[in-house]
């Protein structure tokens, strides 16, 4: 049943009242049929700032009856609130960013433009709101960037799997929505199905480090689905800025990926080979680390609606880096790490341990804040030199992604096997908590290790590129959480690290030194024991 209220006012300026007016519009249909569908959030980048901003939102009246909505507003966002407009069942509506800008973007658009919002929706995502005429919230959700790549900046737009679902929650996830199949979205018309399934190939292992003249640097796609996924047309690249480098050949044999299966391409035949007709702009990676991208098209251009792509570090000669899926105690999240051994076109031989590992971290101590820790051990059957010894100047590094540490190790340590040794936030105050050290202590004064959790590393140094630069690559890393961020781990009870650690007396302990170390299955809570 439709609920309509009508509002009827004069406005009196002396003794003269204005003429009559009135406004109608829907409450009860409002706000349990009408939805957002799609967001152009990151128009395609053009590289020119003067472009007007392409911009828009659809919504959908889901319902079987009309409705109104007029006093319909965005309140978080953007700020827009809809005029005396009435919407049809199925019908769309789009409020847009400028209307000039999405005319001359849309020239064949029929529907309806309800306004410009003021405001603009972020490249990085955030939060929309959506009240109804009288305040009541008709969603509240948020979006990000990295949900799908290829809606940030590359002309698609995310649209809402199924816009006539009962549970407004789900906006507020990725798994329900898509990227566009098609570049510039569907304004004001149903979205077009992706060309495979989020998810269904994946880059799975990356050489980028090789002295190997017959393939040289290689990438491997694998097929996460149970039937064949045609790649054919598809790019691969290693600049967000050009997704098209590389394109997949229809008539290749590797067009087509078995189900569970393989394919790999190479920079010697493939990606690198200027003379090789796929190839639109030849590329190699780089032992320093980069990017790699994996985009669906056809005929010569992005299409489908499809991105994956892995990032890695710098690398040693002959490493691989390749995903690895973590247990459930981490929600099984991949991370995309140098891996125990190359598996080109197979699969992956698991994630790259040692020859030293982060076996305690000290981040929240009682008694005294600066008495701070973080313990190494190294696990290998041999001496470690924690520089380069062909350049010792250049020495090992612990580092966090905040930036509040970057401590390089004193020249000249080594860690003979099965050593440890500790680094220290202040030496005075380890020592007024815990005594004196029982192995070696090397302090880092500078930076703090967050009480609430963060991202610390292990590196060391590479050989010096030819203008100096020093590659570091990573040794050993630990995304530590203090148990209290249940946001970061949906679908759990909670987020999973222990909270005795923050600021209770235990320090988190490494439960086998020898086991990836960056999962939160591999870590407990215990007395502190540095050094031993």
């Amino acid at each position: 049943m439709c609920i309509r209220d009508r509002f009827k006012a004069r406005i009196k300026d002396g003794s003269d009242w204005s003429a009559l007016n009135e406004a109608t519009f829907s409450v009860g249909p409002v706000r349990d049929n009408l939805r957002i569908t799609e967001l152009m959030y990151h128009p395609e980048d053009t590289g020119n700032p003067l472009d007007p901003n392409a911009e828009f939102i659809e919504l959908k009246n889901t319902g079987a009856e009309s409705i109104n909505l007029n006093l319909v507003r965005f309140t978080d966002g953007v700020d827009f609130t809809f005029g005396d407009l009435q919407l049809d069942p199925g019908e769309y509506v789009v409020v847009v960013k400028d209307i000039n800008a999405f005319n001359a973007r849309y020239p064949s658009f029929s529907g309806t433009i309800a306004g410009q919002y003021t405001g603009s929706l972020s490249n990085a995502g955030e939060r929309i709101t959506l009240e109804d005429a009288i305040g009541q919230t008709i969603l509240d959700f948020g979006f990000k960037d990295g949900w799908y790549p290829i809606t940030d900046g590359y002309g698609f737009s995310l649209n809402i799997i199924n816009p006539s679902s009962s549970d407004v929650n789900e906006w507020e996830y990725a798994e329900y929505w898509q990227s566009s199949s098609t570049k510039g979205g569907s304004p004001g018309s149903d979205y077009s199905p992706n060309v495979a399934a989020n998810g269904a190939i994946v880059i799975n292992e990356v050489l980028a480090h090789t002295d190997d003249v017959v393939y040289g640097d290689w990438i491997e796609l694998y097929n996460t689905t149970g039937s064949p996924v045609n790649i054919g047309g598809w790019f691969l690249s290693d600049d967000s800025g050009n997704l098209t480098k590389y394109e997949i050949d229809p008539a290749d044999p590797r067009a087509s990926v078995p189900a569970g299966g393989y394919v790999v391409f190479d920079s010697v035949n493939d990606f690198g080979n200027i003379s090789n007709l796929a190839v639109h702009v030849p590329f190699a990676l780089s032992e320093l680390g980069e990017t790699v991208y994996l985009s669906s098209g056809s005929g010569g251009e992005l299409s489908g609606g499809f991105i994956a792509k892995e990032d890695f570090k710098a690398s040693d000669n002959n490493v691989t880096f390749g995903r690895y899926t973590k247990s459930a105690a981490s929600g099984y999240d991949v991370d995309f790490v140098a891996m125990s051994s190359a598996t080109k076109g197979s699969a992956n031989s698991g994630a790259k341990v040692g020859p030293v590992v982060i076996s305690e971290i000290m981040y929240h101590p009682v008694g005294n804040t600066y008495a701070e820790y973080v313990e190494l051990h190294n696990i290998s059957g041999g001496t470690v030199t924690l520089y380069d010894p062909a350049n010792p100047e250049n020495t090992w590094l612990l580092i966090d992604e905040t930036g509040g540490i970057e401590f390089y190790l004193p020249t000249g340590i080594t860690m003979s096997a099965g050593q440890r040794i500790l680094l220290v936030k202040n030496l005075g105050a380890f020592e007024s908590v815990y005594g004196s050290p029982s192995v070696a202590a090397y302090q880092w004064l500078e930076g703090r290790l967050s009480n609430a959790g963060e991202k610390i590393e292990l590196r060391k140094p590479g050989a010096p590129e030819p203008d100096g630069t020093v590659p570091y690559i990573r040794v050993d890393r630990v995304n530590y959480s203090d148990g209290r961020h249940p946001e970061n781990f949906r679908g759990l009870p909670g987020d999973p690290w222990p909270t005795s650690a923050d600021g209770g007396g235990d320090s988190l302990h490494r439960k086998v030194d020898t086991d990836y170390g960056n999962d939160v299955d591999n870590w407990q809570a215990g007395a502190p024991t540095p050094g031993s």
